[in-house]
């Protein structure tokens, strides 16, 4: 509100602009801000009744710890009835695949023998027939059926010398292919209700504080909506801004030391992590060439080992009065 807007501007100033605390007088930039966490929405892609609720509100976490269960009755009998067409998929894939290693391999060295001795077999009984019938002890129909069970046997032997022929080849290899599709759909099926099944269990995503979280045996939960806030307690950072003039006071990668209020006396190691490209301003619109001087550029601090900080916690960033190193720039 209008009525408001010099109180805000005031504070702000106060929190970016060097202020000397007690025990500061080295010439130190000391920055004020407060701790901040990422926030992580936790939820199933899938939605259903709830079954169990495993954590309570404000608890601690770790990753992967199970935050509460769904009734997971439906797709399991989904994926009973998948993995069983699955099964039936890969029989019919691996009966089709020994047909084709059948054809390819052709008829088998005995059957082959074998058509060759009829084929003898019936080259000498057409001889005999042929002596017989020239004498005129056999008429002309038995000299005929011996000519064509000759040709018979004769063909018969030289198919089983070709092996099988291409379009049977063809043909057994396009079956084996539509089986395999079909068992590859059905793997698809099973890997996607599996899936599901997985999401029947909320678990946290990193180590954390459970924020948000009002869930009770019974409840509906809705697919790809969040049940639950989960603050990343593990990765705390501040955000303080630096006036033009002392920016090159600063580098990515650059110790600093980091204090709030419920520790006194001792002092958090903090890195800073980013210095955004472009500057702010203080207030928000400049009105005089005088305001330049409230140009501030945004620093990011991670604070590591800092278990017993909080989010919100009001923070002072200790820039020292030496120079940055040499070589290092901010980020661009």
């Amino acid at each position: 509100m209008p009525v408001r807007r010099p109180f805000v501007l005031l504070a702000l100033a106060a929190a970016i602009l060097p202020g000397c605390r007690p025990g500061d007088g080295d010439g130190a930039l000391v920055l004020a801000g407060a701790l901040e966490a990422r926030t992580v929405d936790v939820g199933s892609l899938v939605g259903g009744r709830v079954a169990r609720v495993a954590v309570d509100e404000g608890s601690e976490v770790a990753a992967g710890d199970l935050l509460a269960e769904l009734e997971p009755d439906l797709v399991d009998r989904e994926l009973d009835g998948a993995r069983g067409r699955l099964a039936a998929a890969e029989a019919r894939v691996a009966a089709a695949a020994a047909r084709l290693a059948e054809a390819e391999a052709g008829p088998r060295r005995e059957a082959v023998e074998r058509a060759r001795i009829d084929w003898e077999a019936a080259k000498t009984d057409l001889r005999r027939a042929e002596a017989l019938h020239a004498e005129g002890v056999v008429d002309r129909a038995s000299f005929d059926r011996a000519l064509v069970r000759e040709a018979s046997t004769r063909q018969t032997f030289e198919e089983a010398e070709r092996g099988t022929r291409r379009e049977a080849l063809a043909a057994a290899r396009a079956a084996l292919a539509g089986e395999q599709a079909t068992r590859d759909a059905e793997s698809a099926q099973v890997a996607y209700l599996e899936r599901q099944r997985q999401e029947m269990r909320i678990t946290a995503p990193a180590a954390g504080r459970i924020e948000a979280f009002d869930l009770r045996p019974g409840d509906l939960v809705a697919p790809n909506q969040p049940v639950a806030s989960l603050l990343e307690t593990g990765e705390l950072w501040v955000r303080v801004y630096v006036p033009e003039p002392s920016l090159g006071r600063v580098a990515v990668g650059q110790r600093l030391a980091v204090t709030v209020d419920s520790f006194p006396g001792r002092a958090f190691d903090g890195r800073i992590v980013e210095i955004r490209h472009r500057a702010e301003y203080l207030p928000r619109n400049v009105q005089t060439l005088d305001q330049r001087s409230d140009q501030v550029f945004a620093v990011k601090v991670a604070l590591a080992d800092a278990a017993e900080l909080r989010p919100g916690m009001a923070a002072f960033v200790t820039v020292a009065e030496a120079p940055a190193p040499p070589g290092a720039e901010p980020s661009r």
